[in-house]
């Protein structure tokens, strides 16, 4: 179910049981800034009282399959509970695909603007540098607050190591990437295997958001007001979003990470915002492993076009990991 006028008529009744008396939906609106779980908001007036809600109902396919609400649901809570990262209040879980066909779960919405990486010098968002540059600075400190949560809060299952944890992200997307490609793709094949040669960790256990970036977070002048998209989190080596956040592939036509920090500015406010010194050589690792946790989503994207998904932005997707290998290849310094 994806017609706006069909997600209407199934949540009315549904939000009038949650919230009682007559109910009815107005600013009805779907997100396609994600690839996967899909996004709705809306305001909710019941009884003449308004209400911004947002839905996040699960996928019947996707890029980042098995889906688990149930668990992202958890999470979102304990992030709620256990820190005061910025996020969006959470209300209902619904199990039962009766209503939207697919599980959803219900957050309150909340009012900003998303940076995205496709326009990084949008001046309703970055009016002048020093917005961009508290904007950065902010960034970080809710990045080092995502890494101080307790593990345990989480629910999630933890490695023993860290590098027991980078062993099972490699053996994830390289089983990704055998069961998408549609012809071999060499310097994916090998940089598995550099991978494996070079485990390089901190040693530092911590929850990792998975993708936390430009694009991933939404902003009320240069001040984070919710951070989105935890399908991919997991207990690993929060060093992986330092150097994520720092990929080429979010840079933009800058120099700056995720289009907000230079680099080097960005590790070293990391680094005295957790308490952390970062390893050169495991910010390195956690690159390299980041080049192969961009480019195996976009050659699943190519191979679900191929399999008949209407979706022309995945067969776009599936064309980007060319760019990928390329700011690889620069990393690695060839020509």
């Amino acid at each position: 179910m994806t017609g706006l006028d069909e997600v209407r008529g199934a949540l009315t009744p549904w939000f009038g049981a949650k919230l009682g008396g007559d109910v009815s939906i107005a600013d009805l609106k779907r997100h396609a800034e994600g690839w996967s779980w899909q996004t709705y908001t809306m305001t909710v007036v019941a009884d003449g009282v308004e209400h911004g809600f947002a839905v996040r109902r699960e996928p019947e396919s996707g890029l980042l399959e098995p889906y688990d609400i149930e668990g992202q649901y958890r999470l979102h809570r304990a992030v709620v509970d256990h820190s005061d990262v910025p996020m969006p209040g959470l209300r209902w879980l619904e199990m039962s695909p009766d209503v939207l066909g697919m599980p959803f779960f219900v957050m309150d919405r909340v009012e900003g603007a998303v940076p995205v990486q496709w326009a990084g010098d949008d001046p309703e968002i970055f009016p002048d540098e020093a917005t961009r540059a508290a904007m950065g600075h902010h960034f970080i400190e809710v990045l080092a607050a995502i890494h101080n949560i307790d593990p345990a809060a989480t629910g999630l299952s933890a490695p023993a190591t860290t590098d027991e944890a980078a062993l099972t992200r490699i053996a994830h997307w390289e089983s990704v990437y055998e069961e998408s490609f549609l012809v071999e793709v060499p310097l994916t094949r090998w940089l598995i295997g550099w991978l494996r040669n070079n485990i390089a960790t901190s040693g530092r256990l911590g929850l990792v958001h998975g993708d936390y970036r430009i694009g991933n977070f939404m902003v009320n002048g240069s001040r984070i007001v919710a951070v989105f998209d935890w399908e991919l989190a997991h207990i690993g080596d929060p060093i992986f979003d330092v150097a994520w956040g720092a990929m080429p592939l979010f840079r933009g036509r800058t120099q700056l990470a995720s289009q907000l920090l230079e680099v080097d500015d960005y590790l070293d406010r990391y680094a005295k915002a957790s308490g952390h010194t970062i390893d050169p050589e495991v910010y390195h690792f956690w690159l390299m492993y980041g080049h192969l946790r961009a480019v195996v989503p976009q050659i699943r994207a190519a191979r679900v076009f191929e399999d008949g998904a209407p979706d022309l932005r995945l067969g776009a997707m599936g064309h980007q990991y060319l760019y990928v290998l390329k700011q690889l290849s620069r990393e690695l310094g060839w020509r």
